[in-house]
């Protein structure tokens, strides 16, 4: 089912203290408040939903009233499902050398754990925002950062492949990114960011201890360098 993935499946939990239709509920919010399933896009069959995620029709019927009384979908019997919330980023201007500046404290002063690492080929909208095809093999990170032992970030990052770089396990595991690029000779042009609220899923919750549904900010940023033009997201 291309406009969810694995990764959206393992967020449905049984067992939870959120039922299983808030948490299909969260799933599909996430996505459309972040970009991924934009206005008009057709949702697939309640059915097929439910044999995807291994739910009950009931709960996928659930979760998607929900989202139409909240306005972010519009259901009517044999057209579907369609996205109604139109996701409209604010452009918001910034000077680089602070945030920067900011970035290199946080990654001297707060500790990070890998949760993941890979070469892999990106999902449509990542090669996209990389401006690069489907089959180009990019690293995706996943990392917790903890600031006196506890978890207060989560990151999921897509990078170009640039540069000779060590594998999982090395030291550039504790980077920040912006170090890891000024180790290897590459600056930062530009950062575009966008900022949006979400609730916390299954995994997010669990990651940084908080409870399903718990608000969190959400900062999509994209990274411009030196090298490539387009290197991060």
């Amino acid at each position: 089912m291309r406009l969810f993935n694995a990764e959206d499946r393992a967020n449905l939990r049984p067992g939870q203290p959120a039922p299983l239709y808030h948490q299909l509920y969260l799933v599909v919010k996430r996505k459309i408040e972040g970009g991924d399933l934009r206005q008009g896009a057709l949702l697939p069959a309640e059915k097929d939903i439910a044999a995807y995620f291994s739910v009950s029709r009931i709960t996928v019927k659930r979760a998607l009233d929900d989202l139409e009384a909240e306005g972010f979908v519009s259901r009517h019997r044999g057209r579907g499902t369609h996205v109604t919330y139109k996701y409209e980023p604010k452009v918001l201007r910034a000077p680089l050398d602070n945030m920067l500046d900011s970035l290199a404290v946080m990654g001297r002063e707060t500790q990070v754990r890998l949760i993941d690492f890979a070469r892999v080929t990106p999902p449509p909208q990542v090669a996209e925002a990389l401006r690069i095809s489907n089959d180009t093999l990019v690293e995706r990170a996943v990392r917790v950062r903890l600031s006196e032992g506890l978890p207060f970030a989560h990151y999921l990052s897509w990078t170009i492949l640039i540069g000779p770089r060590p594998g999982r396990g090395g030291a550039e595991d504790r980077q920040t990114r912006l170090d890891l690029f000024r180790g290897l000779g590459i600056h930062l042009e530009e950062i575009d960011q966008v900022i949006t609220a979400i609730a916390a899923d299954s995994t997010l919750a669990q990651r940084l201890v908080v409870r399903i549904g718990d608000p969190l900010l959400q900062v999509t940023p994209s990274l411009r360098t030196s090298a490539t033009g387009r290197s991060t997201t």
